[in-house]
């Protein structure tokens, strides 16, 4: 018995010793096994509601590059409002609003690059919350022919809402 230290030589301190063991071989298991899976390339909990959610997000971004109003407008629900994370209000944009916009704003675009990170989402009932990070980049086309870039880095906040079986979005575009 000269390998086993003297502390848990004792049938007492043994025992204590293969309880302490076991307990945080259980408890390093518990904490291992209990990660939660995220959906690839996102910090977003791996569920079939967030991905259902994320889809919809992904519809969006795929028509903005392609500069597809008509797309867009069909993941939009029809009460959308967005205030554009200020008090003016010459910057609000409802339905009708968002459709001028899309309408004026790819006439003169050329070209579009969209990355969006998806950071968080939250759904509490019909309601769906999409914590983003955009990273676009725009080519406008200038009257003289040559290209004007312009670049968007930013946080971003999509609000959806479960209409029927469909999500749409309700603000952030």
């Amino acid at each position: 018995m000269d390998y086993v230290p003297r502390m848990i030589r004792n049938a007492e301190n043994r025992r204590l010793w293969l309880l302490g063991a076991t307990l945080a071989l259980c408890l390093a298991a518990m904490t291992g096994c209990n990660k939660q899976k995220l959906i690839p390339n996102t910090k977003v909990a791996d569920t079939p509601l967030n991905r259902e959610v994320l889809r919809v997000v992904e519809k969006y971004r795929r028509a903005a590059i392609k500069r597809d109003s008509a797309g867009i407008l069909a993941l939009v629900h029809p009460s959308y409002q967005d205030h554009s994370g200020t008090a003016k209000s010459d910057d609000d944009l409802d339905f009708e609003g968002l459709k001028k916009f899309l309408s004026s704003h790819y006439r003169n675009t050329a070209k579009i690059r969209m990355r969006i990170e998806y950071q968080r989402v939250e759904v509490k009932g019909r309601e769906a919350k999409v914590d983003t990070w955009i990273d676009a980049t725009f080519v406008y086309k200038h009257p003289d022919g040559s290209p004007y870039y312009k670049r968007v880095a930013d946080a971003q906040r999509f609000t959806l809402v479960k209409d029927n079986s469909t999500w749409r979005f309700l603000s952030g575009l």
